[in-house]
C-alpha cells in the first residue's frame, strides 16, 4: 500500500527538472518514494518571458 504526497515543484531550467525539485522534496524528507504522478504543469511569465516552470506531483511513497 502506499501513501500518496502532493508536492508543488519548481524549475527556471524546465518541467523535468520541476518534477525533479518536487520527489527531492519528498524524498529529503527521509520518504521512499516509489513513483509519481504529474497532476498540473503551469508557469510564470515576467516581461514577457519564461521566468519559472511549476507542476503539481503526486508521489506514491511507501513506508
Amino acid at each position: 500500500m502506499y501513501k500518496m504526497l502532493e508536492v508543488v515543484g519548481r524549475s527556471k531550467e524546465s518541467l523535468s527538472e520541476a518534477v525533479k525539485d518536487a520527489v527531492n522534496q519528498v524524498t529529503a524528507g527521509g520518504e521512499k518514494a516509489q513513483f509519481f504522478v504529474v497532476q498540473e504543469q503551469r508557469g510564470l511569465v515576467k516581461g514577457g518571458k519564461v521566468e519559472e516552470f511549476q507542476v503539481i506531483v503526486k508521489v506514491g511513497v511507501s513506508g
